[in-house]
């Protein structure tokens, strides 16, 4: 993984959850790697949040996307739709994503869903899937202390909730990026 050159098509389960999506931005925002996703990913990102937080002001959403369109223009590939029906994958409805993957010229996906990119059906375009835990590992590993600067940046910026540095680990516990959790620990007066 070659930290700021790797580009990572994000999945919207990785975008879903507002911790993971903050966390991958925050990164992201620090160049360590391009972040692409695709209108549809976002559209599937916002049916997701809208099905599973009914009291969430639609306008809230948009300012969301809206600030994250704006933080990463480069960031929405299309012309994908051509290579859909050429692609197979256990199920026919993540193929846009792995199309768009391709056209976004992308080292890996990120996504939660490992088991529906099987590596003898994703390998052969050059590609890795990667769970968000093991690539937020991975960048943490690779680029520690700019990995703490967009954690510490990431916390700064949740300021609703105002939360220590042991209620942010504890996110990173809760939100199943146990690896992730367990590298930082150590560092929580870095955070």
């Amino acid at each position: 993984m070659l930290i700021g050159r790797y580009s990572a098509f994000l999945d919207a389960n990785v975008l879903h959850p507002a911790f993971l999506r903050g966390a991958l931005l925050w990164f992201a925002d620090e160049r360590l790697f391009r972040p692409v996703w695709s209108a549809h990913i976002l559209a599937e990102w916002r049916s997701s949040v809208e099905r599973r937080r009914k009291e969430l002001d639609p306008a809230a959403l948009d300012r969301m996307q809206a600030a994250a369109v704006q933080a990463f223009p480069d960031a929405e590939v299309s012309g994908y739709d051509a290579l859909i029906e050429g692609l197979w994958l256990p199920d026919p409805n993540d193929r846009h994503v792995l199309a768009a993957a391709i056209v976004g010229r992308c080292h890996g996906i990120i996504t939660t869903n490992l088991k529906d990119f099987p590596e003898e059906d994703v390998g052969r375009y050059s590609m890795e899937i990667i769970h968000p835990d093991d690539f937020i590992v991975n960048i943490i590993d690779l680029e520690e202390n700019r990995a703490l600067a967009a954690c510490k940046r990431h916390r700064a910026a949740m300021s609703k909730s105002l939360p220590t540095a042991d209620d942010y680990l504890n996110q990173f516990e809760r939100s199943g990026l146990i690896q992730a959790h367990q590298r930082l620990i150590g560092r929580r007066d870095l955070l």
